[in-house]
């Protein structure tokens, strides 16, 4: 929107657009900076805090700036292109200072040992933190954050979508949102903070983003519809990042359910993956055992993104359908918004709801999912062979994990490319401002978080919250020192 608005409804200091780690940050820094800052979110309460609350609440934190830096290089390689020498050094010391930020909150750092890439340069600077001891995941973190919003007079809107950005001349000065059915205009007197995620759940603007995955599901929050992608767009915000993913991963997705649902992958040996021609394309088994790191594999000497040639088929037999459950019992987004799917142990409560479908010969098996029965059969064959001799010779996957699929009846789970979050979006410099398609700033437009990550390229576990920390800090605080808006007294 180009034209001032002759009625606002509402008004704040700052206006911050999407309530996960990114938003909560800006609203926490705008508000201790002197700011009055109005959080809009698009959930309904319950199901705030988007990918943020279901995550795995890991802090990456570099304990040495230079290192960082050349970590950071390593990680983009070829895909460093408009990040700035200036953008990568307030990357690198916005992301050490969170550690310090967040025990000032009340967070107790506790180290895990997680570097995912090594071999690079400058990768024993890596530490991820998480809010104290105990378990992976979980919303020890999210809470602490939450505690740090409610503990301020920051007024949250929920169920109040953004949908578009009131520009004059080359500043922004208001939001169009949404609230119970109807359009209110929000006037934001020093600056707006995009913080409103990705578009894992736009099938269309993956299609036309990401190449070669048609059809994906979110891990996380479906709110994710690239809303703030939409908006920056139509304010003429250059775009970066927008092919990077986390992911993807093979899941399984249930129509009753939103969202995709991680494998829990017993230690039965006796299955493979195929793709629709019935042929295995990758090594099986748990993605970060397996070489795959937040969806990019090594092939050919190079890292690259995970092929998935949809349709994607789980065949087992009936030794490893015994051995255990196959689906997460704990589904991300369902278990932190009270949804939780139960899978059962031996995984026949999901063969009668037809998830999973069987037949007594490889065959029929082949025709209840329509691949060729020879196919299919040349393929479970030749993986046979292999995992009676220990030795996989088309996937090294470890002689441990093999065992031979010939104890009937047969069984075909279908499979499906699903992801954690994208990582594109409106550009933004090291002042967290979003910038134009002529290169310049959008006055008093800011963002942070994945909407416009940082990441190119291949990505460190804890990053994306890492830097919702540091680019929400330094958004929060050049929106609350932003010029007051000359529309001040139109209202």
């Amino acid at each position: 929107m180009t034209e001032a608005l002759a009625k606002w409804d509402e008004e704040a200091d700052v206006v911050v657009i999407g309530y996960g780690f990114a938003g909560a940050t800006s609203a926490i820094t705008a508000h201790d900076a002197g700011a009055n800052v109005l959080l809009l979110e698009k959930a309904p309460e319950v199901d705030k805090g988007g990918n943020s609350r279901v995550s795995a609440n890991l802090v990456f934190w570099p304990n040495d700036i230079e290192k960082a830096k050349a970590y950071f290089l390593a990680l983009a390689g070829p895909y460093t292109d408009n990040i700035s020498a200036e953008m990568l050094q307030v990357w690198a010391q916005e992301m050490f200072a969170n550690k310090t930020w967040l025990s000032d909150l009340g967070m107790t750092p506790a180290e895990l040992p997680y570097i995912e890439f090594p071999e690079l340069a400058g990768s024993d600077c890596v530490r991820v933190l998480m809010n104290g001891e105990g378990p992976l995941g979980g919303e020890r973190l999210w809470r602490l954050i939450e505690q740090a919003v409610a503990s301020r007079p920051i007024r949250t809107l929920y169920e109040t979508p953004a949908i578009s950005l009131v520009k004059v001349g080359d500043e922004i000065v208001g939001v169009v949102a949404e609230r119970s059915g109807k359009r209110i205009r929000i006037k934001a007197n020093r600056g707006v903070v995009l913080t409103c995620g990705g578009f894992e759940n736009n099938p269309a603007m993956v299609r036309n983003y990401v190449s070669g995955l048609a059809e994906i599901y979110p891990h996380g929050t479906p709110y994710n519809t690239g809303d703030g992608v939409r908006m920056g767009l139509e304010v003429g915000a250059e775009l970066w990042h927008m092919n990077n993913i986390s992911g993807p991963l093979l899941s399984f997705k249930a129509p009753e359910i939103p969202v995709a649902q991680w494998l829990s992958l017993p230690h039965g040996k006796s299955y493979m993956f195929v793709g629709g021609d019935g042929a295995r394309f990758t090594m099986e088994g748990d993605p970060c055992l397996t070489g795959d790191f937040h969806g990019k594999v090594k092939r050919h000497g190079m890292w690259m993104q995970q092929t998935m040639p949809v349709p994607i088929y789980m065949i087992f037999d009936e030794a490893y359908r015994k051995a255990g459950r196959i689906g997460h019992a704990t589904a991300d987004w369902d278990v932190s918004h009270g949804n939780r799917y139960d899978w059962s142990d031996d995984n026949l409560r999901e063969v009668k709801k037809g998830w999973i479908q069987t037949a007594t010969t490889l065959p029929a098996l082949a025709a209840l999912i329509d691949i060729d029965p020879d196919a299919l059969e040349a393929a479970v064959t030749g993986f046979n062979i292999l995992a009676k001799s220990g030795l996989d010779t088309d996937w090294a996957r470890g002689a441990d994990t093999l065992a031979a699929l010939d104890a009937p009846p047969y069984y075909a789970m279908a499979l499906t490319p699903a992801f954690v979050n994208t990582q594109g979006g409106p550009r933004r410099d090291e002042n967290a401002q979003v910038i134009g398609a002529d290169g310049n700033p959008i006055g008093r437009l800011y963002s942070a978080g994945e909407l416009g990550s940082i990441y190119s390229f291949l990505y460190q576990g804890g990053g994306n919250i890492g830097e919702c920390f540091a680019f929400g800090r330094i958004a929060g605080r050049n929106a609350a020192g932003g010029a007051r808006s000359p529309l001040r007294e139109a209202a």
